[in-house]
């Protein structure tokens, strides 16, 4: 896949802010400080490599690094956080947040922007262009500075497949055939995770497959997207124990030989590495299924600057450090992530397992980001909510999403609202 270049799209927000905006820190405001130190509240405090990492960019850029580990349950990480910097706490300086996380805290004036010191046009070129336009920037500004990519893969357990006697998923119709042969043996052709708040995941990919918009659901092709997912549940391709089922929950029924195959990011490479069942004739990635559109949903894992950091120069140090080409591709090698680099990923002598699919999804599919919002957890989980009151059939067609009217209003630029006339 080549290397995308900013296009004048990207410049003219840059060069553009909004009226009424509070006005952003700027890098000739940053006094610099003696004492070269930096705290860090990180996700990947636990990986194997990670302090490795950390110890090779402390010897590279002379500033002792301190790390805390961010909170594991989602809840409490997203509250740790938020209280940091609501109340203006200035003993971590960076913190790593998500793509939900980032889409709340970037309009609300507790991050230094980045573009001018870190994010350059030519730093970040070398990223997904959409992702970050839509993810990472706000008011002309870039916020965050990707460091760990997860890519929506396909995945499939050939064991089950080679039973159906399918070499491969290529149609919805092969799914069908999977199905069939797996009916009544208490194994599934398909799983997912519908939990109220990890179904949107699905929903925002099964819309970019049929080529809907999911802040229009009155486009003929987003109502084809909800209908399958119904008729998933309907016809028994999915268990009902998937409306319970978050990530964890999923990865492990899939391991134990549960279901044919899922949609899940790459990041669950190394759960199925560590319970041996990655390989070839067991569980591995593969080709999508034929959609309408050739697309996948992309995550990742960002650092930001806490406004009131007593330590800029370092954090601006080290984000330069973290967002280059060669830090970028140690991270990922020393710790088996996938890096956000798209020229990391592209370059044939970075290794990692299952890198050849992956460069094949790079290839062959277009990266979107999640249609995400200012109050995203709260949009993200109202919407679980109605969707899987509709699959379950508790709301005929007229009523589904009516209950999203006054929830999601305030929050995506086009109302979903009008979900109310899909059917």
């Amino acid at each position: 896949m080549k290397k995308q270049v900013f296009c004048g799209v990207f410049a003219l927000a840059l060069a553009v802010t909004g009226c009424g905006v509070q006005k952003k820190e700027a890098a000739s405001d940053i006094v610099p400080e003696n004492r070269q130190e930096l705290t860090i509240l990180h996700m990947d405090a636990d990986i194997e490599g990670f302090d490795s990492f950390i110890s090779q960019a402390e010897k590279d850029l002379g500033i002792e690094i301190h790390i805390e580990k961010c909170p594991a349950n989602a809840d409490n990480r997203q509250a740790k956080i938020a209280t940091l910097l609501t109340s203006g706490d200035d003993s971590v300086d960076l913190i790593t947040v998500n793509d939900e996380m980032i889409s709340e805290f970037k309009h609300k004036g507790f991050l230094l922007p980045l573009e001018d010191t870190v994010m350059t046009e030519e730093t970040a070129a070398n990223f997904p262009q959409e992702y970050l336009k839509e993810i990472c920037m706000s008011d002309g500004h870039i916020f965050s500075v990707p460091f760990k990519m997860d890519i929506m893969a396909f995945w499939v357990n050939q064991e089950l497949l080679d039973q159906a006697g399918l070499d491969r998923l290529s149609c919805l119709s092969d799914l069908e055939i999977l199905q069939k042969k797996l009916q009544n043996t208490g194994k599934y052709a398909y799983g997912d995770a519908w939990e109220i708040s990890y179904i949107y995941n699905s929903i925002s990919e099964y819309v970019d497959f049929f080529g809907g918009d999911y802040t229009d659901w009155t486009d003929p092709k987003t109502r084809e997207a909800a209908e399958y997912m119904k008729r998933m549940l309907d016809t028994g391709m999915i268990s009902e124990e998937n409306l319970i089922d978050q990530h964890d929950q999923l990865n492990e029924k899939f391991i134990n030989g549960q279901y044919g195959c899922m949609f899940m990011y790459t990041g669950a490479l190394s759960t199925f590495q560590n319970t041996g069942v990655y390989r070839k004739d067991k569980i591995h990635m593969a080709p999508f299924p034929e959609f309408d559109e050739k697309v996948t949903n992309i995550a990742t894992w960002q650092y930001v600057l806490n406004k009131n950091s007593d330590h800029k120069e370092a954090a601006l140090k080290f984000l330069q450090y973290v967002s280059g080409y060669e830090a970028s591709k140690n991270y990922g090698q020393l710790t088996k992530m996938c890096p956000a680099r798209l020229d990391v990923i592209e370059d044939k002598n970075f290794d990692l397992d299952g890198i050849e699919m992956i460069r094949q999804y790079l290839k062959d599919y277009k990266l979107k980001a999640r249609p995400l919002c200012a109050d995203s957890i709260e949009a993200v989980s109202s919407m679980g909510t109605e969707f899987q009151k509709y699959v379950l059939g508790q709301k005929t067609e007229a009523e589904i999403f009516c209950r999203g009217t006054e929830l999601h209003r305030p929050v995506l630029q086009k109302s979903i609202v009008l979900m109310l006339f899909l059917f």
